[in-house]
């Protein structure tokens, strides 16, 4: 995998005009040397599940329990798999974007300095899975790939988000994807600060990425402490 150092907005964006056509997509990460693993296959998750307890019998219970809860129902497993993923449920996907910008807000709104973060493009080369054509727990035929999800929540559209699946969630996706091409971009720490300024010029923030009212006060309560430390500076 290709490795690039990002010191800077700038170096981020002339990398991106490299990787502007419709076969790429990106993804955040707040620690840079995190690999590329659904959370239901993170070893801090999957050691303590027991082996009872199987990813679909975990997506019924929250069905059970969240369906007065959601706008659009689910018609199949897929839509079932993006509810749960875009709402922190463990499931075997990971969470893309077409939109560059939305994937650096990810990798740097932590602000930790003394952490490098990531962002990832992969080269999917426009192959994406037909998912009428699959069950994504069929343990007979090993389902990974990128798949386009419905509109089913605000979130999935504001992000212009895409999803990876992986029938092994253990492994880093580039391994069980070793046809596709994956670049990583090592996002400086010290550079989080002003890149999250310049990605605010452009719109995005929490509130862009979320629209819900919980996100709409964090925004503002940020932009006003932020205000005032510049006043002070």
């Amino acid at each position: 995998m290709k490795i690039i150092d990002i010191k800077n907005f700038i170096e981020f964006h002339k990398v991106v005009e490299k990787h502007s056509s419709s076969n790429f997509v990106f993804r955040g990460q707040q620690n840079f040397d995190w690999e590329l693993i659904p959370k239901i296959g993170r070893p801090e998750f999957s050691k303590n599940v027991p082996s009872y307890f199987k990813e679909e019998f975990i997506i019924r219970s929250w069905l059970r329990y969240s369906g007065h809860l959601l706008k659009n129902n689910p018609v199949d497993e897929w839509d079932e798999l993006t509810l749960g993923q875009h709402h922190g449920l463990a499931t075997r996907l990971l969470d893309w974007t077409k939109n560059p910008l939305v994937a650096l807000y990810f990798a740097t709104f932590d602000l930790n300095e003394n952490n490098d973060s990531a962002v990832f493009i992969l080269d999917f080369q426009n192959s994406v899975l037909q998912t009428k054509e699959y069950n994504p727990f069929d343990k007979d035929i090993k389902v990974s790939g990128v798949f386009y999800p419905k509109g089913l929540s605000a979130r999935v559209i504001n992000q212009r988000g895409v999803f990876t699946i992986s029938h092994e969630p253990k492994l880093s996706l580039e391994k069980i994807l070793s046809d596709f091409t994956f670049t990583k971009l090592r996002i400086k720490g010290k550079a989080k600060k002003n890149i999250l300024r310049n990605l605010e010029q452009y719109g995005i923030n929490e509130f862009s990425i979320y629209q819900d009212l919980d996100n709409l006060s964090n925004y503002l309560n940020r932009f006003i402490i932020n205000k005032e430390l510049d006043q002070i500076d």
